[in-house]
């Protein structure tokens, strides 16, 4: 069952890889908050129809539903942020620091009454570290291009929505493993994508964006559909198992696929020193897994 956990988790990243790639083209095509719009409704959708067709039970029970809207508005916030840094900055930088959202669950539970050991703080150290080094590299070579996503204003942009996201993210992830454990994956990321129409649909009329979907943006929609809800249904099933908290530690390493994508596809230079940033956060998470 150890492995099991994990294997959940990394399925998830694998999922989540793809879907943040994608997410640049359909924020572009159609507008950040529009594309994750889309996502909310087209993603909750897929769920009802899968779970109407397996049979899934629906529980009502109304008494913990504050689980549910702690991980639904995490979710809807931190996919608002995050969704905008990989549309109009580097996705290179907002991948690296938006999946340290592990570390930041961490402090949570400290701030709870757990007490990690010395090991667990040095592994956050080390992720905290590798963050640092992954901002501070582009933003030293910010100048080096002449694309628009790495101008200084764009890159300090993409900075702080991302380690918002993170925060918010992981924050919430609190939330996750108790309304899993009452409510199931299914119903819990049902009720998540439910929760984030109605904030992120709100966020769209308040700023009065343009809601235009034309044909050609449709593939791309759904496919950033399905796999953004799939990393989190894989997450959230690999988060009911036992020793959940693995699942939640793998899933960060989507951030390796990410990159990798980012430099082939969209030729964003990655220097070494950024690459062992990426190393840095991922083998910290990595110790928080093993030593967890």
């Amino acid at each position: 069952m150890l492995g099991s956990a994990a294997l959940w988790g990394a399925g998830g990243a694998l999922a989540w890889g793809l879907s943040d790639f994608i997410a640049r083209f359909a924020g572009r095509s159609v507008g950040a908050m529009v594309a994750t719009f889309a996502m909310m409704v087209l993603g909750g959708a897929l769920v009802a129809v899968f779970m109407a067709a397996a049979g899934e039970p629906f529980d009502w029970h109304l008494g913990d539903l504050h689980w549910l809207a702690g991980i639904g508005l995490g979710t809807a916030l931190g996919s608002m942020m995050f969704f905008y840094a990989v549309t109009h900055g580097p996705v290179s930088l907002a991948a690296p620091l938006v999946a340290c959202y592990p570390v930041v669950a961490v402090l949570v539970s400290v701030i709870l009454g757990t007490r990690p050991e010395p090991i667990h703080w040095g592994a956050m150290a080390v992720t905290m570290a590798g963050v640092w080094v992954v901002a501070r590299t582009v933003s030293a070579n910010e100048g080096d291009t002449a694309a628009p996503e790495y101008a200084p204003a764009m890159v300090r942009r993409t900075i702080l929505l991302s380690l918002g996201a993170a925060a918010v993210y992981g924050a919430s992830l609190t939330s996750a493993d108790r309304a899993i454990e009452i409510y199931g994956p299914w119903q819990t990321i049902l009720v998540v994508r439910i929760i984030g129409v109605v904030i992120v649909g709100g966020v769209v009329v308040l700023r009065r964006e343009p809601v235009r979907l034309p044909r050609r943006s449709w593939p791309l929609l759904l496919s950033f559909a399905l796999l953004d809800t799939l990393g989190h249904l894989l997450l959230f099933t690999g988060i009911a198992r036992e020793h959940g908290e693995l699942a939640m530690v793998t899933s960060s390493a989507y951030v390796v696929i990410t990159v990798i994508l980012a430099r082939v596809f969209l030729r964003e230079p990655v220097s070494p020193l950024q690459w062992g940033g990426v190393v840095l956060v991922v083998g910290g998470i990595a110790v928080l897994a093993g030593f967890g």
